[in-house]
């Protein structure tokens, strides 16, 4: 064997090897996509007017609410996910007035959606 057929041997090997690979990640990627789809709640992150509908649909049930990070505002802050119960209260085009129960006391705070990148169900 000459050298261009060991060196063709050597690429059509690697190539083999990277199909195998490629179509192993495929199965990996499905399998993934499988098992978020089988995690309790729904999870939306979406514009503004979106959000806002999704928010409305949303009225007296228990929500994780995910901030953007350029969000300053205290309330969002202190009272972020980590901390107790969110039940959305009300929604607006604008603003979300969400109860938020903590083992010492329940509070009303609104929310500018402007505020909020995204919503999660607790079922």
């Amino acid at each position: 064997m000459d050298t261009f057929g060991i060196l063709g041997f050597i690429f059509g090997l690697m190539g083999f090897m990277a199909f195998l690979s490629e179509s192993d990640l495929k199965k990996r990627i499905k399998r993934l996509e499988d098992e978020l789809s089988q995690i309790k709640g729904t999870s939306f992150s979406v514009s503004k007017e979106s959000l806002a509908g999704i928010a409305s649909g949303y009225i007296g049930k228990q929500v994780i609410i995910s901030f953007k990070e350029d969000c300053w505002d205290p309330d969002v802050l202190t009272y972020g996910n980590t901390k107790g119960k969110n039940v959305i209260m009300d929604a607006d085009d604008n603003w979300i007035l969400v109860e938020i129960t903590t083992p010492k006391k329940v509070i009303l705070r609104i929310f500018r959606l402007d505020s909020i990148d995204g919503l999660t169900a607790v079922n």
